[in-house]
């Protein structure tokens, strides 16, 4: 028995050393790894959408925030208080377009604009809106092309989002100002309200920008009527002075400098925006003997 013993010891003994050491085993497995953190640059912005109303002259002006959708329809979206600031609990999407509703009539409509972490809107005064055409009229009643040029053109690019009908029949009769100015004999064509800038027109309008620096663009725009506005006669030739030269301000900053001292209520009441001048009218009306020169020298053969 005793043998018996010892021998079994000795067979495990000899069966332990022809094991494999466990410090030289290398385990197979891949190690555990901690989860990627989300990449912070390219999660998508979460900030509150913001709209601001600002009136012409400075401070917000409360008004209605509507969507604008592909066919032009509008649907309420927003309210802005009269502080001219809200801020909504979720950005706007991509694609979406607003426009500004003002709660009073004091103020016009003014253009959409596009989706933004921060929207902004100005808005302008329908009294200034209504000195520029009272200008324009009182000018070419006078027969001072270039002041009118300069007044109906600015009255209709704030009108072109409130009253477009409006904003149209003041472009015809910038149109007709300046085209006259420029010696053009027949500035518009068509009639009856439908009376569209004419070829002769807009020829003769690339020449002056192009003689003057402007985008040749053919169109009446901003820039191309504050730079008639400053065409003078010396002797026998039409000049345009230079802007910062002349001290010539455009229409334009002119009324935000003049607008602060308008007061609005909720209960403000503005008289109605009229047109009362067609452009056959205004061609009829002669011009001043400054204004008559200029012409004759600003005739093309």
């Amino acid at each position: 028995m005793r043998k018996l013993c010892l021998f079994i010891a000795a067979s495990l003994l000899a069966a332990c050393s022809r094991e494999k050491p466990m410090d030289n085993v290398t385990s197979t497995q891949p190690a555990a790894t901690e989860p990627a953190a989300p990449d912070t640059a390219t999660t998508p912005a979460t900030a509150p959408l913001v709209f601001r109303v600002m009136r012409e002259g400075g401070g917000g002006l409360d008004a209605t925030i509507n969507q604008i959708d592909p066919q032009g329809q509008s649907s309420f979206y927003a309210t802005v208080p009269g502080s001219g600031e809200a801020a909504l609990e979720k950005p706007c999407e991509s694609g979406q377009r607003f426009q500004a509703e003002p709660k009073v009539a004091a103020f016009l409509r003014g253009p959409t604009q596009d989706c933004a972490a921060r929207v902004e809107f100005m808005l302008y005064s329908t009294q200034a809106t209504l000195q520029f055409i009272k200008r324009g009229d009182d000018a070419s009643a006078s027969g001072d092309l270039l002041v009118a040029q300069s007044n109906y053109g600015t009255a209709a690019d704030r009108l072109q989002y409130a009253e477009p009908g409006k904003a149209q029949r003041l472009r015809v009769l910038s149109t007709v100002a300046a085209g006259r100015a420029l010696g053009v004999e027949h500035p518009v064509q068509g009639a009856g309200g439908a009376e569209q800038p004419s070829p002769e027109f807009k020829n003769r309008v690339r020449l002056f920008q192009k003689e003057n620096g402007i985008s040749e663009s053919g169109e009446l725009d901003g820039r191309t009527r504050d730079s008639i506005g400053r065409m003078q006669l010396r002797g026998k030739e039409v000049v345009v002075p230079p802007a910062a030269a002349s001290g010539f301000k455009p229409a334009n900053t002119a009324a935000v400098t003049a607008a602060p001292a308008l007061v609005v209520t909720p209960q403000a009441v503005t008289p109605a925006i009229e047109v009362r001048m067609n452009a056959t009218q205004m061609l009829a009306i002669p011009a001043s003997p400054q204004t008559a020169a200029m012409i004759h020298a600003n005739r093309r053969q």
